[in-house]
């Protein structure tokens, strides 16, 4: 609605949603699919995790063919891999589209004591950072960022806090290497996490 409003009436021209949330975007996908305003680039778990859809392939039709742009990332893939793909992907895309306004669907749930990414706190503060850079140097700074939420209710707390630090001007803190120190495999992991 955000993004479709700041088109409409704001006189936005060109919007990017970068969606960070654990699952994959599919309804954001399913607007904006056709649209030649609107970039929707989306980090998320593989299928079959649910909602099972975001394969690369999917990329958007029509006017809003290549606009979509699905990175799906297997479970426990941690802060160097999600990094490595915003810089990557996410930075030649954006500069390429050059959007008038940046919109994040920021769950936190991509950290390793909710579902299944293996994200760190100082992950979370690296994509702020990737996504804070962007914005100010295509957008004028014009970023919205939106909480998706979480589950766990202290990941939720403390990966909030790290991302309105760096958004307050607090360096992005250094990434942590991936690895799953909660539990001892990641069948584990994966079995703790939907209990």
């Amino acid at each position: 609605m955000a993004a479709a409003h700041a088109h409409a009436e704001l006189g936005c021209e060109r919007v990017l949603i970068i969606d960070w949330d654990v699952h994959h975007g599919n309804g954001t996908q399913d607007i904006f699919w056709a649209s030649p305003n609107v970039m929707f680039f989306d980090t998320h778990c593989a299928a079959p995790f649910y909602p099972g859809s975001g394969n690369k392939e999917e990329i958007g039709e029509g006017l809003g063919e290549g606009l979509t742009i699905n990175v799906p990332l297997p479970a426990g893939c941690g802060d160097p891999a999600l990094v490595k793909v915003y810089r990557e992907i996410l930075t030649p895309a954006v500069e390429w589209f050059k959007p008038d306004l940046t919109l994040v669907s920021a769950g936190v749930d991509m950290h390793r004591q909710d579902l299944c990414m293996n994200l760190s706190y100082s992950g979370f503060g690296a994509l702020t950072g990737i996504v804070q850079e962007l914005a100010d140097k295509h957008c004028g700074g014009r970023l919205v960022m939106v909480l998706k939420g979480g589950y766990h209710l202290e990941a939720l707390a403390r990966g909030v806090r790290t991302v309105l630090e760096v958004l307050a001007g607090g360096e992005p803190p250094e990434i942590e290497e991936p690895g799953i120190s909660e539990v001892t495999s990641l069948a584990d992991f994966h079995r703790d996490a939907f209990r």
